[in-house]
C-alpha cells in the first residue's frame, strides 16, 4: 500500500514538473519572440501583433495607427475611476482636463463647455507613415484607448476635434511637418526623428495648460535645439504652439520647413466637401494663398461646387491656423497633394477624396551660431457668420507677457 501511494505521488510530480516544463518553455519561448514597450503612461497591459521579427508586443499604452495590431488588452481605467476624485469646478464656465506623459512625450486636453459641447486636442499620440512612434508636441493621434466613449473607438474623436453634443466631428489630423538642410530638400526629417530630449508641463489649472517639449536636429551637421510650447485656455476652441529653433553648434544653420495637413473637416477619413478659406473668400481650385495680404487660412467642409458638391450635404464645420511671429511662412497653398505646389493658372479643382490640403512652408532660412528664430501658429475651429454660415477667424489674444515669459525658459 505504501509502495503504491509512493508511486502515485512520484508519478503526480512527474507530472507537474513536466507541466511547469511546459509552462517554463512557453514564458521562454514569449518573452524571446515579443518586444517590450512599457514607456509610456500605465493605462493598462496590451497584447499586439508583432512587428520587425518580433511575433509579439507588449505596451503600457497604445496609439493611432497601431490599433489594428491589437490581440488582447488588460485596461486599468476602471480601476483609476474608483481612487480618483472629482477635483471642484464652476459648471458655469468651461474647465479643461488633461493628460501629460513627461517621458514619452504625448498627451491630450478637452474642454468642457457649459452647452455640453467639448473640444478636443491631441499631440504625440500616433504613429507616422514609417511605423515609428512620435515625441512631443506634435498635434495628432487618439485618446488612450480605454477612454472612448461607450468603449467604441471614434476616428472622429482623434487629432483635434469638437463634439456638439450629438456627435463628434473631425477638425484637424495628424500634422504633416518636416525640417530639412536647405543644401538638399529631399533629406526630409520628421518628427519621429528628431531626438527627443524630454518635455514637461509648464503650467496647469482647470482653465489654463502650458506644456513644452524640447528636440535636437542636425542640418548638415549643425545640431538645432527645437523648443515647443503649446498655451491654451479653456473656453477656446484653438490653442497656440510657439516654435523656437536655436543654432547650438558653431557655424550658420540653413534649414527649410514645412507645415500642413490634410485635416478631413467634418468627418475623418475624407476631404469630400473640403474646400480652402480666408477672411473674404473661398478656394475651390487649387491655389496659392497671398501672404501680403493674409496671415491665416483654414479649410471649411462646405463642398466644392465646381465639382457638383452640394453644401447641405456636410457638416459647415472649419477649421484655421494663424501664423505669426518673427519667422513668417514664405509659401502657403491649397493642393490636391501634400507637398505639391498648385499651378495657379491650370484651376485644378479641390476634388481628390482624401487628400485635399492646406500647407505652409519655410524656405531657405538660416540662423546664425547662438541665434534663434520663433514661429507662433494658432490652430483650431473657426467660427461660423450667423447670417451667412461663413467661417470666422476667432480673436486670436496673444499674451505678450505670456510668449516673452516662454523666451525666458
Amino acid at each position: 500500500m505504501l509502495k503504491r501511494t509512493l508511486s502515485t505521488i512520484a508519478e503526480k510530480n512527474r507530472k507537474l514538473t513536466g507541466t511547469a516544463l511546459v509552462f517554463t518553455l512557453l514564458i521562454v519561448f514569449f518573452c524571446a519572440t515579443t518586444r517590450f514597450d512599457l514607456d509610456g503612461p500605465l493605462e493598462g497591459l496590451y497584447l499586439l501583433k508583432g512587428e520587425n521579427g518580433h511575433l509579439f508586443e507588449v505596451k503600457h499604452d497604445i496609439l493611432l495607427g497601431e490599433y489594428q495590431r491589437l490581440i488582447g488588452k488588460v485596461e486599468f481605467e476602471a480601476l483609476y475611476a474608483r481612487w480618483r476624485s472629482e477635483t471642484s469646478v464652476d459648471k458655469g464656465r468651461p474647465y479643461l482636463k488633461y493628460q501629460w506623459h513627461e517621458k514619452g512625450g504625448r498627451g491630450y486636453f478637452v474642454t468642457f463647455f457649459p452647452d455640453g459641447s467639448k473640444f478636443l486636442a491631441c499631440f504625440g499620440r500616433f504613429v507616422d507613415d514609417g511605423k515609428k512612434a512620435v515625441k512631443g508636441l506634435f498635434v495628432g493621434g487618439g485618446l488612450p484607448y480605454s477612454h472612448y466613449e461607450n468603449a467604441e473607438l471614434k476616428m472622429n474623436e482623434t487629432g483635434v476635434a469638437i463634439y456638439n453634443g450629438r456627435e463628434w466631428h473631425h477638425l484637424w489630423c495628424n500634422a504633416n511637418e518636416a525640417i530639412f538642410p536647405a543644401s538638399d530638400p529631399r533629406i526630409q526629417i520628421p518628427p519621429s526623428n528628431w531626438e527627443f530630449l524630454g518635455s514637461r508641463v509648464i503650467f496647469a489649472s482647470q482653465y489654463q495648460l502650458i506644456i513644452k517639449s524640447s528636440h535636437l536636429v542636425r542640418l548638415d551637421t549643425v545640431p538645432v535645439r527645437v523648443d515647443r510650447y503649446m498655451i491654451y485656455h479653456a473656453g477656446d476652441r484653438f490653442f497656440t504652439l510657439v516654435n523656437r529653433l536655436t543654432n547650438i553648434g558653431n557655424s550658420r544653420a540653413s534649414y527649410c520647413y514645412v507645415y500642413g495637413d490634410e485635416p478631413w473637416v467634418g468627418d475623418y477619413g475624407t476631404s469630400i466637401g473640403n474646400v480652402g478659406w480666408t477672411r473674404d473668400r473661398l478656394y475651390y481650385y487649387e491655389s496659392h494663398i497671398d501672404l501680403t495680404k493674409y496671415n491665416y487660412a483654414g479649410i471649411y467642409d462646405y463642398g466644392n461646387p465646381v465639382i457638383h458638391e452640394k453644401s447641405a450635404q456636410f457638416t459647415g464645420l472649419a477649421n484655421f491656423i494663424e501664423w505669426q511671429g518673427d519667422a513668417l511662412p514664405d509659401l502657403a497653398y491649397f493642393s490636391n497633394r501634400i507637398g505639391v505646389e498648385p499651378s495657379d493658372g491650370a484651376l485644378i479643382p479641390l476634388s481628390d477624396k482624401s487628400n485635399r490640403v492646406l500647407m505652409l512652408q519655410w524656405a531657405y532660412r538660416q540662423i546664425l551660431p547662438g541665434q534663434s528664430e520663433q514661429m507662433v501658429l494658432t490652430i483650431g475651429m473657426a467660427d461660423n457668420d450667423p447670417k451667412t454660415g461663413f467661417p470666422l477667424k476667432p480673436d486670436v489674444r496673444l499674451d505678450a507677457a505670456e510668449l516673452h515669459y516662454l523666451e525666458q525658459l
